[in-house]
C-alpha cells in the first residue's frame, strides 16, 4: 500500500522505462529512479535530462554517501517508492552481477519493503554501448514483497534479495512469483 524499494538486476538504459511501464500506476505515479551520479549528473544538461525523463536521484556507486541514504529515506517518507540497480552498473553479458547493500540499508533505514524484479530482453533494445534502441521483446518477472526479518542485518538482506532475483531471472514458476509482463517493442 505504501512505497517500495524495487531492486532490479540491470542490462541496458532501457530497463528504467520497461520497469516503470509495468509497473502499477499507484506506484509509477511517485516513483523515483537511483542513478549513477557520475553518468546521469555528470553535466547540468544531463542531469536536468534525467530527473526530468525518468525522475532521477544522484548516487554515488562508489561509496555509501550520508546525503544519499537520508534523500533516500526522506522521498520514502513522503510516499515515494524508489528504484535501485544494486548491481550498479549495466551488466555486458547478461549475467546478474554482485549486488552492493545500498538497496538493503535504504529499505531498513526508511522500514519498507523490497520488490524484487527481474528484467529480461531490455539489452535487445539498447545494449551497452548503443544509442540507437531496436525492437526486442521483454519479459518482466514482479517477486513477492520481501521485508527484513527480526533481527537480520542489511548484509543479510541483501543476498536474500540477490538471490531472489537470480531465482526470479531462472524460473518463470517460481513459487514467490507475481507475473510475467511480456512487451512486444517496435
Amino acid at each position: 500500500d505504501g512505497p517500495v524499494v524495487i531492486v532490479a538486476n540491470h542490462t541496458s538504459h532501457a530497463d528504467t522505462m520497461v520497469i516503470a511501464a509495468a509497473l502499477p500506476h499507484r506506484i509509477r505515479r511517485r516513483f523515483v529512479v537511483a542513478a549513477a551520479a557520475d553518468y546521469f549528473f555528470a553535466s547540468r544538461f544531463t542531469a536536468a535530462l534525467s530527473t526530468v525523463c525518468i525522475g532521477a536521484i544522484p548516487v554515488d556507486r562508489t561509496r555509501v554517501s550520508r546525503t544519499t541514504l537520508e534523500l533516500c529515506h526522506r522521498l520514502l517518507g513522503e510516499g515515494h517508492s524508489l528504484l535501485v540497480y544494486p548491481e550498479g552498473s549495466r551488466s555486458t553479458d547478461g549475467r546478474i552481477g554482485e549486488f552492493k547493500p545500498g538497496a538493503a540499508w535504504i529499505a531498513r533505514r526508511a522500514g519498507v519493503p523490497v520488490l524484487p524484479v527481474h528484467v529480461e530482453g531490455t539489452a535487445g533494445i539498447l545494449p551497452k554501448g548503443r544509442t540507437v534502441p531496436r525492437r526486442s521483446h521483454v519479459a518482466i518477472r514482479f517477486g513477492a514483497v520481501m521485508e527484513l526479518g527480526d533481527g537480520e542485518a542489511a548484509k543479510a538482506f541483501n543476498r536474500r534479495l540477490a538471490a531472489e532475483v537470480r531465482t526470479l531471472a531462472g524460473y518463470a514458476r517460481h513459487p514467490n512469483f507475481s507475473h510475467v509482463i511480456v512487451l512486444g517493442l517496435g
